[in-house]
């Protein structure tokens, strides 16, 4: 099984069950939340990525999960401040960093696999996220921990969704032939600059994420979330593959051999498919990314005295 089905398995098991939303009454009556606005996170995850690269063994289906490879899942890392606005809304900064992948070699779908390229992009991410939470329970008195008792846990949750605004550079690499991993912007694979075509494309992009999270509370000043996401971006260049192939001849003789090849390292039972003028990617459609995180929540604006200790613990 891969990491990331494996991860969505995780979190599907740890949501709620329907036991606890029939606590509705402690949903809304608690205001624990006011001693939780302020939180610092940290955590990891696992990616995966829909582009124009790898793919499962058919046609790409543009967007959708139906084309995910699972064996091209890669992995994450993230911290964030969370800031608690109303019982119900929140705003999170993100910083994250992530590696995704794809390999035509994955697929057996013949055009792809043809093409034979393969690919990995470092992505550099700040995100501002605003969450809306469907259903809490904040309380933690003695009805819900019993100390030193077998069986008894924290009943404090969140169900929420998200969405919001990110902002990220990227590095698009490379590899294949008698080549390591290379940085692929600079060779202009598409042929950029030549015959007053395009320059080449930016460092830089937005992407919007949508998301569904659930969090759970291991104490009053500590919690842990699990979030899957969604997030459509405004550049179809995460892969280095958006237009058509141009003339390799003209590439190589300004770019060099090593822009030729990783233009065009198809692996030759269907020349025609890569000659100049035809189809590479499909620039119709930007990439999209997904995310399974895990985050370690720390409460830093609730402060512990005598008094809160003692409420805590009776």
């Amino acid at each position: 099984m891969g990491y990331f089905k494996l991860a969505i398995l995780l979190f599907i098991i740890s949501a709620p069950t329907t036991d606890s939303f029939g606590q509705a009454s402690h949903f809304t009556k608690s205001d624990h939340w006011k001693n939780q606005r302020k939180s610092v996170l940290l955590g990891f995850g696992v990616t995966n990525f829909l582009g124009d690269i790898g793919g499962r063994d058919k046609e790409g289906v543009h967007f959708s999960p139906l084309d995910m490879d699972w064996n091209s899942t890669r992995y994450a890392g993230h911290l964030g401040f969370r800031f608690r606005i109303a019982p119900n809304f929140a705003t999170k900064t993100l910083l994250q960093y992530a590696l995704f992948a794809g390999d035509d070699n994955l697929t057996h779908q013949p055009n792809r696999r043809n093409r034979n390229i393969q690919f990995q992009t470092h992505l550099f991410e700040i995100s501002q996220q605003f969450e809306f939470i469907l259903a809490r329970n904040e309380q933690f008195g003695s009805r819900h921990r019993r100390y030193g008792l077998k069986g008894f846990r924290p009943k404090a949750f969140q169900v929420y969704l998200f969405s919001g605004l990110s902002f990220f550079g990227y590095i698009p690499q490379g590899r294949g032939g008698e080549y390591g991993w290379t940085n692929l912007r600079p060779l202009k694979t598409e042929g950029q600059g030549l015959n007053n075509d395009e320059s080449a494309y930016e460092r830089y992009s937005f992407g919007i994420p949508i998301g569904v999270g659930y969090k759970i509370g291991l104490t009053p000043m500590w919690s842990m979330s699990c979030e899957l996401s969604y997030t459509h971006t405004f550049t179809d260049y995460l892969d280095d593959v958006s237009g058509n192939y141009f003339d390799n001849k003209l590439i190589e003789s300004n770019y060099g051999t090593k822009a030729a090849y990783f233009a065009d390292p198809s692996l030759g039972p269907f020349p025609e498919l890569t000659a100049a003028g035809q189809s590479r990617g499909n620039s119709d459609y930007n990439d999209v990314y997904l995310y399974f995180n895990i985050s370690f929540i720390r409460n830093v604006s609730y402060k512990r005295t005598v008094k809160t200790r003692r409420k805590h613990t009776r």
